[in-house]
């Protein structure tokens, strides 16, 4: 029985350490995460032509997707593209009463 535990645990150890060294492989997803750190500071369009940059490079390389930047740099071209510009206009066209 323990001889089985420990054969689970060794298999457990080299699939995480497989992963760990394919996730930490793509020098390139460091860039991207650099530059998804600046996109909301750029147009939408930027954005865009960013998620698509990175879309083709994780399809021309799909094991980039286990690296461990990869979920951080997905999020930040979701905050980036979600944006909500509220205006207010300030004149006011005459006096304002409230009653209570």
């Amino acid at each position: 029985m323990k001889k089985l535990l420990f054969l689970f645990a060794i298999c457990f150890m080299a699939i995480g350490c497989e992963k760990e060294i394919i996730g930490e492989g793509y020098p390139e997803m460091q860039g991207f995460y650099v530059e998804s750190c600046g996109l909301p500071a750029v147009t939408i369009d930027s954005v865009k032509l960013f998620s698509t940059k990175v879309n083709d490079y994780t399809t021309e390389y799909p094991e980039s997707k286990e690296h461990s930047l990869y979920p951080k740099i997905q999020a930040n071209i979701k905050s980036a593209s979600f944006r909500i510009t509220i205006t207010c206009d300030t004149t006011w066209d005459g006096e304002t009463h409230i009653n209570f």
